[in-house]
């Protein structure tokens, strides 16, 4: 396979790839580019350090212009107007980044402009802020490249939401919107999922998604019939991510002599409820009730992320703070810790639980996400029943109670998995098989 002419590729992106879950677009360009592919990047500003980087807007000036872009400037107004009348424009739970396709967030042809060559295949990684299904269309129609949609929330198959929470209406083709509280059967959720099948149809993307978003995909009105899925497992920098010393890393965070147990959780907001904070908190405390006072003084909790005023006084075990922590230091964090948390409800990843165990941590998380293909059915850690907090609590409490030997086995199987199925090559390999099979 490798002996054919590989295809060249755009990676389009919308965040910048140094914050949070966007280094998932630069692992892919990184990918591609160590496995010898001809590979560009574009995301909407430049990036510090990567003048190779395309980019539609050239730093503050254009991206001030763009604020004032007639579209985000009448949402930011709907929604002060709707605050100030004490009403609500979207429910807590779901997630809209933008309403009509036919709108998209950067006009299309600064985008369009943009792209200064045809590539093979356009590899889109983040939608919001930049993309909308007449981006895709407009770009295919210039260049009639091959589409890949890595799909990292439920984006693909609703009319709107990156987030569905617990509607259903993804199954019948949405409309009467719960998210914006719409009575109305043909508002611009029905809208936006009848104008993207059209577009399907039109482009025949390759949606790409792990077993678990398949399961949403296969019931949804938009995919259930589309033939052109692809399973594949996350993809990790194996090279960034690996296991370092974990005295040094102890000693580097200061981290007490006493403390024998290091239990890592992080997230962007330690408040988000798709993380599942409350059934982490629930854990933790049952997990507390069941140990004596001498296995309690060994746990150490390390918190990362933004927003912990919330949970603070909710700990029961002492605790790090670490704050915001920029991803070159994940590594280190992972390494140092015993075991990492994932009590994620509602997502499609997180891509923390196959980091974490490339670094040789072993993971707890809920029955959801990559869990399923990394964890479930293989000694990497412990998948526990989704929403029970007994359970996961079970789960941590297996690990820290594991005879020495177990413990390292598990950790050497993290690692082993990690290069196994989430390496580049493994990602770039099964990426060419499906470019090979639908190319034209």
């Amino acid at each position: 396979m490798r002996n054919e002419k590989l295809p060249t590729i755009l990676v389009l992106t919308s965040v910048n790839p140094h914050k949070g879950p966007a280094v998932v677009a630069e692992t892919a360009y990184q990918a591609f580019l160590h496995q010898g592919f001809d590979v560009d990047f574009m995301c909407p500003y430049p990036v510090d350090g990567h003048p190779e980087y395309l980019h539609i807007y050239n730093g503050k000036k254009n991206k001030f212009g763009l604020l004032f872009h007639p579209i985000v400037l009448m949402t930011k107004m709907c929604n002060r107007i709707l605050k100030q009348m004490g009403m609500r424009q979207q429910q807590s739970g779901y997630y809209f980044f933008y309403r009509k396709e036919t709108n998209p967030p950067i006009p299309v042809k600064h985008v369009i402009n943009s792209i200064r060559k045809s590539y093979d295949v356009v590899f889109v990684v983040f939608w919001q802020g930049m993309l909308s299904f007449q981006t895709i269309e407009a770009i295919y129609d210039k260049f009639d490249s091959q589409f890949y949609f890595w799909c990292v929330d439920y984006s693909p198959m609703s009319g709107g939401c990156h987030f569905i929470g617990d509607c259903q209406k993804y199954v019948t083709g949405c409309g009467a919107c719960p998210a914006i509280y719409s009575k109305n059967e043909k508002d611009f959720t029905h809208f936006n999922v009848e104008y993207r099948k059209q577009v399907y149809e039109k482009v025949k993307p390759i949606v790409m998604g792990n077993t678990y978003m398949m399961r949403f995909y296969d019931r949804s009105y938009l995919l259930k019939d589309y033939d052109r899925k692809m399973r594949c497992l996350p993809l990790v920098d194996n090279n960034m991510y690996s296991p370092r010393n974990k005295i040094f890393v102890r000693q580097k965070y200061k981290i007490p002599e006493n403390k024998k147990f290091l239990i890592f959780f992080g997230s962007q907001s330690l408040n988000d409820e798709r993380k599942g904070i409350r059934y982490l908190l629930k854990a933790l405390s049952i997990l507390y009730d069941r140990l004596n006072n001498e296995e309690r003084n060994n746990i150490l909790l390390i918190l990362a992320g933004r927003n912990i005023e919330s949970i603070k006084d909710k700990l029961c075990f002492d605790y790090n703070y670490l704050g915001y922590v920029n991803p070159i230091d994940l590594p280190d964090i992972y390494s140092m810790s015993d075991v990492f948390l994932s009590p994620s409800v509602n997502d499609a990843g997180p891509t923390m639980v196959n980091q974490s165990m490339a670094c040789g941590t072993p993971v707890v998380a809920f029955d959801m996400g990559t869990a399923i293909d990394v964890i479930k059915g293989y000694n990497t850690g412990y998948c526990a029943e989704l929403r029970n907090a007994e359970d996961f609590a079970y789960g941590i409490e297996q690990i820290f109670k594991m005879f020495p030997e177990e413990y390292q086995a598990m950790c050497n199987d993290c690692r082993q998995l990690s290069l196994s199925l989430t390496s580049e090559k493994a990602f770039c390999d099964n990426f060419l098989k499906y470019y090979y099979k639908y190319k034209k």
